[in-house]
């Protein structure tokens, strides 16, 4: 028998061109983590898979690279300081001295830490001053525990609420400690692929929090693992929870659950399902139409009374415990006021606002998007869009009065196409300048040319996290400009939380701005005025916050479950 021929098996030669996948600096040189944008031209950088991000090897970075640089505490910056093993320099800017509030606060996070404590809910009214607190708060804890590192995860939308949170460490000092300012899109890359946290933070900042309500969403998945809320607290980082609306309903206070089993003295797991383990202490809750949330149930439904009670128990597990781990403070300067403004269709008004929604498209001439049909849900919000979209003529006609008697006017809305691009688009016709802060482009810039007066108004959908106030004190020393703001919904929205971070966008430290809630009388956004002030008391509520500014909308419609001395 013939021998069996053996062929040899050679691994293929390593192409010459294949990338590395980490680069690795020469003598002299450091790696370069670069943002550059989308279909941007980098010319000299390199994109690195493993990295998954563009990176320059050498001794200085070029000048057309240096529009990408990584800015102080960003995730780029993280990991540009892990690869070349040194420390950079954080931000800069002029110094802001703490108000009384601010230290009072930062002391009541410290105790709280002390104390074994695995957390503390920060909850003062919009514009109090809770970034600041939250900041010295950390730095103190930090202080007596020995951490070094500190994690502080911010909303949407990222390019200005990382800038602004940038800022606050530059004016307040992030006393040399390394800080890691993210946004919920980039949580992921804080997990490594087995699903863990691939870091150990010693204080984690969860800013307006509320938004990891929902279990389900993956963000909400995502910042539970970096959080370690399954751990036990001695193993689990310090958690600094800052919001000013927790969420409608305590069945909603997820990202608290390993807290409330703290100070129930249960192991974490017990409360991962919070809903569940709130019905056993006797709240009014039942499984929402999701998995994973929870609603109020029938009962409660019918009886704002029953819901105030709950979230007031709730409350107080988190006040009256020794040391306490919440705190709110109701803004010195007050509540800001708002008032409803109900608008009367006219006959042709009511006319278009019956219409198919195909022909109202048509006329309106707004394009079709996606699933177009109007049935169930779809058919609330396409009245909804349409109400929005007929009364915007009027929303303008009420802001161009207010911008010629001198102030400068936030408009609020939900939607785009049918609400924020024909308001801003009449307004722009009669020669007003509009800052547009939703959609795309560089809302930070929109934002400044509004602060600086170079726009009297601006139109918005973004609920939290951003100022819009009168004389902000801005990281160069300079002051916003000094016109008095005044808002309008020209939307009402469903959302307690929204509507009342929005009212806090430009009433805040220390100045005074009044809403007014615009819709349409006898239309669905009756319906959604009123849910929406029932749950801005019941958001208020949550954090004992002051009532009384909700008087006039309460009467308008006929809350008379209210207590009496709102009205006072």
């Amino acid at each position: 028998m013939a021998a069996r021929k053996t062929t040899q098996r050679r691994s293929s030669p390593r192409r010459a061109d294949a990338k590395p996948l980490i680069p690795t600096p020469g003598h002299g040189e450091q790696i370069w983590i670069l943002d550059v944008p989308y279909r941007a031209s980098a010319p000299g950088a390199k994109y690195y898979k493993a990295l998954k991000a563009y990176a320059y090897i050498g001794a200085q970075l070029p000048d057309e690279l240096a529009v990408y640089a990584s800015k102080p505490y960003s995730y780029a910056r993280w990991v540009e300081e892990d690869l070349n093993g040194v420390r950079q320099p954080g931000a800069t800017g002029f110094h802001k001295t703490p108000r009384p509030e601010q230290v009072d606060a930062a002391k009541a996070i410290a105790t709280a830490f002390h104390h074994g404590r695995r957390g503390f809910l920060l909850a003062d009214e919009p514009g109090v001053g809770k970034t600041g607190s939250a900041i010295i708060g950390a730095k103190a804890a930090l202080k007596l525990g020995g951490g070094d590192t500190v994690l502080i995860t911010v909303d949407r939308p990222a390019q200005i609420t990382i800038a602004a949170w940038r800022d606050a460490l530059a004016a307040f000092g992030d006393g040399g400690y390394r800080w890691l300012i993210i946004s919920p899109d980039q949580l992921k890359k804080l997990l490594g692929r087995n699903g863990q946290p691939k870091y150990s933070f010693s204080l984690i900042i969860n800013d307006e929090a509320q938004q990891f309500r929902h279990l389900t969403a993956q963000r909400t998945q995502y910042q539970r693992r970096v959080n370690r809320l399954a751990a036990s607290p001695e193993k689990a980082p310090f958690v600094i929870t800052v919001t000013a609306t927790p969420g409608h309903h305590p069945g909603e206070y997820t990202y608290l659950s390993s807290l409330f089993a703290q100070l129930h003295d249960d192991p974490p797991g017990e409360w991962a399902d919070l809903g569940k383990k709130l019905v056993e202490h006797g709240l009014p809750l039942a499984p929402g139409w999701d998995k994973g949330k929870w609603d109020w149930n029938d009962q409660a439904k019918g009886s704002q009374r029953l819901q105030h009670q709950a979230v007031t128990r709730v409350r107080k597990w988190m006040t009256d415990c020794d040391p306490p781990v919440m705190m709110h403070r109701d803004a010195p300067w007050g509540s800001p006021p708002i008032d409803g403004l109900p608008l009367d269709f006219t006959a042709t008004q009511w006319s278009a606002y019956h219409q198919d929604w195909s022909e109202f498209r048509s006329a309106m001439r707004i394009a079709r998007q996606g699933n177009d049909t109007a049935r169930g849900r779809a058919a609330l919000m396409r009245f909804r869009q349409k109400a929005g979209m007929l009364r915007a003529p009027q929303t303008a006609e009420l802001v161009a009065a207010h911008v010629e008697r001198g102030y400068q006017v936030l408009v609020a809305v939900e939607l785009v196409t049918t609400a924020a691009d024909p308001v801003a688009n009449l307004l722009e016709e009669h020669g007003i300048g509009v800052s547009r802060i939703f959609g795309g482009g560089d809302l930070e810039t929109e934002r400044i040319r509004f602060q600086r007066g170079h726009n009297p108004v601006v139109v918005f959908n973004t609920a939290s996290a951003i100022n819009l106030q009168a004389s902000e004190l801005m990281v160069d020393g300079s002051r916003a400009s000094s016109a008095r703001r005044i808002g309008f919904f020209h939307q009402p929205r469903y959302s307690g939380i929204a509507a009342r971070q929005t009212m806090g966008r430009a009433h805040r430290d220390g100045q005074v701005c009044s809403w007014s809630l615009l819709f349409a009388a006898g239309t669905v956004e009756e319906h959604a005025a009123r849910i929406m002030i029932n749950r801005l008391m019941l958001t208020s509520t949550s954090v004992d916050g002051d009532l009384g500014a909700f008087g006039k909308l309460a009467r308008l419609f006929d809350a008379d479950w209210l207590p009496e001395s709102i009205f006072e």
